[in-house]
């Protein structure tokens, strides 16, 4: 029977080197041409997926915290924030002391004037060209599926204002917030795919390392946590593995025929 496997990237795909290891190339490789699928399950947008990742040739992607989904090359899923919620986003923002940007199925679209952001992102493994500064942001409004927020204070504000309208992650060492549609996860990504591709959720296997996994943890069929994850991940996954920089995954992959 074939399997559908859900990998975030950082710390459980991609070790503390930012790296996928070696062993687990050759896992997946194994897997993909056994007949089995493989999806990245991210909270980014497919414009910060790295290249590494892409060059991977995994079957599909659930992004933006399951926003957006899709299957060799075809998008199955979307699910965008409703235009009048960005808006009124967009107001109560003003008057905190915060950059953002809009994240859609192919782009990310930011402000010139966010010079903070944009040297953050500089610095990160993404694909730099896919980050737009020059745009027409009611147009990219009314197609936004994810709105990340850098703030360094006001965070109390923020919670309060997003905390009953939008499915929302809180990075607080990061000072940044995700926020996507209210009925957005993880888990509703791996259930699209579930249903696209007519294989029940006990051929499914998630594996992750935080807090925005655990709806997706919960709901595969193996919810798999890496030894580095976060205490509340471990408590409702499935089995616990090895560590993402001991080999943990590759270890565990192997054991899937």
């Amino acid at each position: 029977m074939k399997k559908v496997l859900f990998f975030d990237i950082d710390g459980t795909l991609l070790n503390s080197e930012l790296k996928i290891p070696e062993g687990v190339k050759r896992e997946l490789k194994r897997l993909k041409e056994a007949g089995h699928y493989l999806f990245v399950a991210s909270g980014r947008p497919l414009a910060f997926i790295s290249n590494q990742i892409i060059d991977a040739g995994f079957n599909g992607f659930v992004l933006c915290n399951g926003a957006h989904v899709e299957l060799n090359h075809e998008i199955i899923y979307e699910n965008r924030i409703p235009y009048e919620k960005v808006n009124d986003l967009m107001k109560m923002l003003e008057s905190v002391d915060c950059e953002y940007d809009f994240e859609t199925v192919t782009d990310c679209y930011i402000d010139p004037s966010y010079k903070d952001f944009i040297e953050f992102f500089k610095v990160c493994d993404i694909r730099h060209e896919k980050l737009i500064t020059s745009f027409d942001k009611e147009e990219v409004m009314h197609r936004t599926l994810k709105i990340e927020i850098s703030a360094k204070k006001d965070h109390d504000k923020i919670i309060e204002y997003i905390a009953d309208k939008f499915y929302f992650d809180h990075h607080g060492t990061a000072n940044s917030f995700e926020i996507c549609a209210l009925d957005t996860s993880k888990a509703t990504g791996v259930q699209k795919v579930l249903e696209h591709l007519n294989i029940d959720k006990e051929h499914s296997y998630a594996f992750g390392d935080g807090l925005n996994d655990l709806e997706m943890i919960k709901y595969a069929g193996h919810g798999i946590a890496m030894k580095n994850a976060v205490k509340e991940l471990k408590d409702v996954a499935d089995e616990v593995i090895g560590h993402v920089d001991e080999n943990g995954l590759e270890e565990y992959l192997k054991t899937i025929d």
